[in-house]
């Protein structure tokens, strides 16, 4: 017991003195969850900015500036009047999503029974909300062509408001990026140090003493999973006190934080094997790390991605971590019911563990 303990000691010691680890395991993480989910904060609103040109010196197009522009008729957009020229700039510029011109024969042909032309503009450089506001707007000219009509609505919308727990940005994030952590924690703070320590001959300097090689890995693996432990209570700390983000159901999340620790350090032991230089270990590294992180639904959410991406992403152990960690945290929708996300991270363990005993080399 008396050399794991200073085996162990030994790795907390080194893991401090190396900045970089430090930083890329404990903080940066943390760093790049509140700054997503401050960054998209706003990102689940819309509210149409439409600009509307009246042409029509008749009484139609006074009532219809006069509908649209009102108070209570308002209801996920804005109303700012002008003439075309003026603007078709803003429009250009950016600071409206759609332009709306009604003609100058538009009471004259209402009067006669004919059907007038409205010409909406948008700008197709920004098609997701290019589609949005055309939708919106064809949406108001049904409104208005059923109230010149004077037919009265067939249906009518009930709204029945249900009380849920809203899900905010922060709340996708920072479980998100907790996950990302621990997969840091394999990749740069185990497979790096020991391929430098491989290096360096110091791992050969340990193992021909006569300290056991389960007693040299023991101690190892028991730092690095201490400090997968030491990165929850961080971003619990800066996830409460600073957005409310806390746990709604410990025993999953404490079995999500070991085990997914226990999975992404064996994966280090494992590119550790694969890599014969630090530079080597690096590459194969980046290699695992950006798919990971961007494939997993740990930054982006599933639906942004495409579905030529949806079998990598069922394949991959950050996904049913980030997934555990978001129900047991914010109690997010499950991508996966609780008991097979351990189950798949529990076979990757066992994977793992297999590689990781198979590729051990000390020197």
């Amino acid at each position: 017991m008396k050399a794991i303990t200073a085996l162990y000691l030994a790795q907390a010691r080194e893991f401090l003195r190396d900045r970089s680890a430090v930083l890329f395991v404990l903080l940066l993480p943390v760093v790049f969850g509140v700054f997503f989910g401050l960054v998209f904060s706003e990102g689940g609103s819309f509210t149409l900015q439409l600009g509307l040109a009246n042409e029509d010196l008749g009484p139609m197009g006074a009532q219809i500036v006069m509908n649209l522009d009102a108070p209570e008729a308002k209801g996920g957009y804005n109303v700012f009047t002008g003439e075309r020229e003026e603007l078709m700039t803003i429009l250009k510029r950016g600071d409206l999503h759609a332009l709306l011109v009604l003609p100058e024969n538009l009471s004259q042909s209402v009067m006669n029974g004919q059907s007038a032309l409205i010409e909406v503009f948008y700008d197709t450089a920004n098609p997701t909300s290019a589609d949005f506001a055309v939708s919106i707007v064809r949406t108001l000219l049904n409104e208005i062509n059923l109230a010149l009509s004077g037919s009265p609505p067939i249906l009518e919308m009930a709204p029945q408001p249900v009380q849920t727990k809203p899900t905010r940005s922060i709340d996708f994030f920072m479980p998100g990026m907790l996950g990302v952590a621990l997969l840091w924690l394999g990749i740069f703070g185990t497979a790096q140090p020991i391929v430098s320590q491989r290096e360096t001959q110091i791992l050969r300097r340990i193992g021909v003493t006569p300290v056991s090689r389960l007693t040299i890995l023991t101690a190892e693996v028991s730092w690095r999973v201490t400090v997968g432990l030491l990165q929850a209570p961080v971003f619990l700390l800066v996830g409460y006190f600073g957005f409310g983000v806390g746990v709604i159901s410990w025993p999953p999340f404490i079995g999500a934080i070991v085990l997914g620790t226990l999975v992404f350090v064996s994966l280090g032991y494992v590119l550790a094997g694969l890599g014969r230089s630090t530079e080597s270990v690096m590459a194969i590294s980046q290699l695992i790390n950006f798919p990971m992180m961007m494939l997993s639904g740990s930054i982006f959410m599933v639906e942004m991605l495409p579905d030529l991406f949806k079998p990598i992403m069922s394949a991959l152990p950050l996904t049913y971590l980030s997934d555990l960690l978001r129900q047991s945290m914010v109690g997010a929708t499950a991508m996966h019911p609780i008991g097979l996300d351990f189950a798949v991270l529990g076979g990757w363990l066992v994977v793992l563990f297999i590689l990781a005993v198979k590729l051990w080399r000390w020197e």
